[in-house]
């Protein structure tokens, strides 16, 4: 549909706004906002109005880039085409299903969305706000969505992705943004 409404071609795979500005800065977005809360882990060591805070940063980092590692371990694993490499896209592959392609294994290394999980994997907001205090949590909770829409819609509009590929990361960047809520945070748990 996004193919048909483009023209039928990929008028926006090159365009500065969706290659650069939202693929290439926001990668680097989401790298300085890691590398900012590693910096306040490591200075909770030392300053002792961070010491309170170390856990839940720690846990940010471990669920945010353990979100983001394990999608990218899965795009090694399965070798699922983008959409711009299918022929009905105006690639040169004869288009096979997602599950098809996962047995085929002849193509590039497209799912899950890796941009699409740089925005998701800060779903770990959501759980340092049910850890912190309750009401919170919708807000980390909205702000990742619209971080990981745009991520995920900017490649789709590219052709890198189709939407099945975003859910798939974000089901993934929550999995283990849960699994280490589990084990980092509930047993610290601030409002029980």
């Amino acid at each position: 549909m996004i193919y048909k409404m483009e023209g039928g071609q990929w008028t926006l795979k090159d365009a500065w706004i969706t290659s650069v500005f939202v693929h290439q800065y926001g990668k680097y977005f989401s790298i300085s906002i890691a590398l900012t809360i590693l910096l306040f882990l490591v200075c909770s060591y030392w300053v002792m109005a961070l010491a309170n805070w170390r856990i839940t940063f720690r846990y940010l980092l471990t669920a945010s880039v353990g979100g983001t590692l394990v999608v990218s371990v899965g795009k090694t694993f399965t070798h699922v085409s983008c959409p711009w490499d299918f022929s009905r896209y105006g690639g040169s592959l004869e288009y096979i299903s997602l599950i098809e392609q996962l047995w085929v294994r002849n193509g590039s290394q497209c799912f899950p969305a890796g941009h699409a999980s740089a925005g998701f994997a800060w779903v770990s907001l959501y759980f340092v706000g049910i850890h912190l205090r309750a009401s919170w949590r919708w807000w980390g909770l909205i702000a990742v969505m619209l971080l990981g829409l745009l991520f995920g819609i900017s490649q789709q509009l590219r052709g890198a992705h189709f939407i099945s590929h975003d859910l798939w990361s974000f089901g993934t960047c929550w999995m283990v943004s849960l699994i280490c809520y589990h084990l980092m945070l509930k047993p610290y748990e601030l409002n029980q």
